[in-house]
């Protein structure tokens, strides 16, 4: 009984998450590959982490180059074009359109509004 309701708890949140736009249909084809047999139990979770791991790294080293006097901000865009494309392979929407939002202060050479929030 406890399995049952902590999956209903579980699908209200990812319904949430889909309503809110904080994930899009590719995290969905993510946890059909993990229901449907194509990939391990757990699978979701570990790309989720895996991903998680991975974006914390990469925003740390955009507000460290944010950070300095002069920024260079072609390596700054590399890095939300990497960010752009992990959170594109997991489905994490408001990510990616953040890092999409990041690219007119690119253009602008703008400091000011470019930290992602």
């Amino acid at each position: 009984m406890a399995a049952a309701a902590l999956r209903a708890q579980l699908n209200a949140l990812l319904a949430n998450m889909f309503t809110t736009g904080m994930v899009d249909e590719q995290f969905q084809q993510l946890q059909s590959l993990q229901e449907d047999g194509g990939s391990a139990s757990g699978f979701v979770a570990e790309v989720a982490t895996l991903f998680i791991d991975d974006a914390d790294r990469i925003i740390a080293d955009i507000a460290a180059l944010l950070d300095q006097p002069v920024v260079d901000f072609d390596k700054v865009d590399a890095h939300v074009h990497q960010l752009k494309g992990s959170s594109s392979s997991v489905g994490a929407q408001k990510v990616k359109l953040a890092c999409m939002h990041f690219r007119q202060f690119y253009e602008a050479k703008s400091k000011e509004g470019s930290v992602l929030t």
